[in-house]
């Protein structure tokens, strides 16, 4: 895989994740990946497999936290690294807060992503729970 393969893929996830298109998201992943979100609210998850991670969205999709916010758009600055398999990813999420109507814009998260010839086998998102609250 190539740096303009990766970078289309990586754009394809942050309109997956503007339009909240989990399935289309998932897809990228082969099905032995890892996700893994270290800090959470009972210390972090590591999800083992393509059907795992596609659960926990399937799950983060019934959040009814998810439902207060209106998201405008989700742009990303992507940083790759020498092996050319491994990228750093900010994502940044414009949009508005639907009980005050009130606009934001922050850096919503930022993640460590390792590619092989088919697809995502890694991905660490370390997401801005502050800011998003």
């Amino acid at each position: 895989m190539n740096e303009l393969k990766i970078n289309a893929i990586i754009q394809d996830l942050s309109n997956s994740l503007q339009t909240r298109s989990y399935d289309r998201f998932v897809s990228y992943f082969t099905e032995n990946a890892i996700f893994e979100i270290p800090f959470t609210v009972n210390g972090g998850a590591v999800i083992k497999g393509k059907e795992n991670i596609k659960k926990h969205f399937d799950n983060v999709q019934q959040n009814p936290l998810t439902k207060l916010i209106e998201i405008e758009s989700v742009y990303t600055k992507i940083y790759h690294c020498a092996d050319d398999l491994t990228v750093t990813v900010e994502y940044f999420t414009k949009g508005k807060s639907l009980a005050t109507n009130e606009a934001f814009e922050i850096q919503s998260s930022i993640a460590l992503i390792q590619f092989d010839a088919s697809g995502i086998v890694y991905y660490k998102d370390f997401p801005n729970t502050l800011g998003i609250a």
